[in-house]
């Protein structure tokens, strides 16, 4: 009895201590999109970085509204000003897309350093490609090294596995000073907040 009485307080507990974004939350994952929506949509308004991530989530996927990238991509640009690295990662793909906004190598490269930074292991993974590929900007396969050695730690699965192939791939090409220097920039860096 004691137990029970213990669990009782502890999930009344959480319930007081729960924000509206964690009922948003929650109403997305039981599927109540409209309900979500309403939660998010005053909070994102209000400059909440989150909640403005999770409607760029809901319009991208079109969970309770018709799938809408323009829509999507303003809201996942108004999180990534708030700081919000997945919406850093999500605009930077728009951006490399097209996807609801114009192509953009160039904004591409900027979100995807953004959210880098933060430490976002798919961000890191996008960006070493980008600097591996040359893809709008000059190449540099020691930045390529090292922006995707730090993704791999994040990455599961075939990303994981692309990654390191793309590493060794990269290990051929460079020389053994240009391999320090690239194991020198990744023993060095921090995540940043």
């Amino acid at each position: 009895m004691r137990s029970l009485v213990a669990v009782i307080f502890l999930l009344i507990a959480a319930t007081a201590n729960a924000t509206p974004f964690d009922d948003g939350i929650r109403a997305l994952q039981a599927g109540d999109f409209a309900d979500a929506r309403a939660t998010f949509s005053p909070l994102a308004k209000a400059g909440d970085g989150n909640a403005q991530f999770m409607l760029g989530v809901m319009f991208e996927n079109g969970l309770g509204t018709s799938k809408d990238d323009q829509a999507a991509a303003s809201w996942y640009e108004k999180a990534a000003k708030s700081g919000v690295a997945s919406a850093q990662y999500n605009l930077g793909v728009f951006h490399q897309l097209g996807k609801g906004v114009a192509q953009d190598p160039i904004l591409a490269l900027k979100f995807h350093r953004l959210a880098a930074a933060q430490g976002h292991s798919r961000a890191q993974n996008n960006l070493g490609t980008i600097y591996y590929t040359g893809s709008g900007i000059s190449r540099d396969p020691i930045e390529a090294w090292k922006w995707l050695t730090l993704a791999t730690s994040g990455l599961r699965g075939d990303a994981r596995d692309i990654a390191e192939k793309d590493l060794s791939a990269i290990e051929s090409e460079l020389s053994s000073d240009a391999l320090s220097e690239a194991k020198l920039r990744t023993t060095g860096w921090k995540p940043q907040k």
